[in-house]
């Protein structure tokens, strides 16, 4: 409220008082507020505010792509109260820092994606379109599996790093946005034995991460839990006709399911006494989205919006592709066609693209657009002078 005080009395060089911008600025689209922080130091001043930060901060499907050394990325709104619509994607494009070309990807998680590629790993903000490239593991860290964490209560992400495929007793953490004069990775003990496969991917989950593995001896699957703030491994067990592998959210909880989602899925109730209920539901696809069935071969449920939507997306294309929002309960759906790419590498919607390449599309749902987490690992790695910031220029 001070803060807004101290606003209304001060006025810019212009005829615009700075609440009339601030509150212009807070209806734009959030890659438009990025680029105009550019415009001025005043803009810049405003934009990056704490004030201001805590307002600006909306949810959205972010969808994105890497071509050679591109990066392709387009935001999906996930709140309509359209029955049905169909439109064109859109997408932006920006240079990758070096040697960052075909890497792999964490889940969003609180604004935050990480990428990374054996020992090395970036940090990227969609919304302010800055890269951070973050410290690199330590060392025989060659083949490994990345979680990306969020502790709601201290308002710190986590990186923590498990070896893939083998049994293990230590993982890697690394604590972004926090006060140590060092930023570097810790070992941290596991407490429970187990392994990973090839499958294993996490889900962090109100500042839980969750992620599938085997007992120490590989006699059964187990799903395991890592608690962001404290550190600690906890081992739950699962149904003893449990299926799936695929991690989604659902309702703010964990969820489990197979690809085929038309055969329900589990919900984890208590973590502590390990209880899971079982959810079956009609499929998506009612009256609203018949005519779009028949182009749902080849998608795969990605998640849940807040709102209950299902998120059905490839896991990999070559030219085109949909993406659908389909809503059960009322009876509503929304297709997001992508046409493909111009022979020079920009997205045109009337070229083919004659190649016809593979590329790996990620999807986040419920992406968190703000800008106030990246504002803290940048002031960090200045600080610590651990960190490069990477702000390549959007190639429109």
């Amino acid at each position: 409220m001070e803060q807004k005080k101290r606003r209304s009395s001060t006025s810019s060089s212009s005829s615009f008082p700075i609440d009339l911008t601030t509150e212009i600025l807070l209806r734009l689209p959030e890659k438009s507020v990025a680029k105009f922080s550019c415009v001025s130091k005043l803009w810049s001043s405003i934009i990056t505010d704490p004030y201001f930060i805590n307002l600006f901060q909306t949810q959205s499907l972010q969808i994105c792509f890497q071509k050679d050394d591109n990066l392709f990325f387009s935001s999906i709104p996930q709140n309509s109260n359209r029955s049905y619509f169909s439109t064109s994607l859109s997408f932006d494009q920006t240079k990758l820092p070096e040697n960052c070309s075909h890497w792999s990807s964490t889940e969003s998680v609180h604004a935050l994606i990480c990428f990374h590629k054996s020992d090395k790993l970036i940090a990227w903000n969609p919304c302010t379109r800055q890269f951070l490239v973050l410290p690199n593991l330590l060392p025989s860290s060659n083949d490994t599996i990345l979680f990306l964490g969020y502790d709601p209560i201290e308002r710190k992400h986590k990186v923590m790093c498990i070896p893939r495929n083998r049994t293990f007793h230590k993982c890697q953490v690394l604590t972004l946005g926090s006060d140590l004069i060092s930023w570097s990775w810790r070992r941290v003990g596991t407490n429970q034995a187990h392994s990973t496969s090839v499958f294993t991917y996490g889900r962090c989950v109100e500042g839980v991460i969750y992620y599938l593995a085997y007992s120490s001896r590989r006699s059964h699957m187990v799903m395991m839990s890592f608690d962001v703030r404290s550190e600690k491994f906890h081992m739950i067990e699962l149904p003893c006709n449990f299926t799936g592998r695929r991690l989604v959210t659902y309702k703010g909880r964990l969820a489990c399911c197979n690809r085929n989602i038309e055969r329900g899925f589990w919900i984890l109730e208590d973590a502590q006494r390990h209880k899971w209920s079982s959810q079956h539901f009609l499929s998506p696809f009612g009256t609203g989205c018949r005519d779009l069935m028949s182009v749902t071969n080849g998608l795969n449920l990605k998640g849940f919006t807040h709102a209950g939507e299902f998120i059905y997306a490839p896991d990999r294309f070559s030219q085109s592709f949909y993406i659908l929002l389909c809503d059960p309960v009322r009876n509503t759906c929304r297709r997001f066609e992508f046409k493909g790419l111009a022979d020079n590498g920009s997205v045109n919607s009337e070229v083919e693209d004659v190649d016809r390449s593979m590329y790996a599309l990620h999807t986040f749902p419920n992406h968190i657009d703000s800008l106030k987490a990246f504002a803290t690992l940048c002031n960090q790695a200045k600080r610590t002078g651990s960190g490069q910031i990477v702000n390549p220029s959007i190639l429109d």
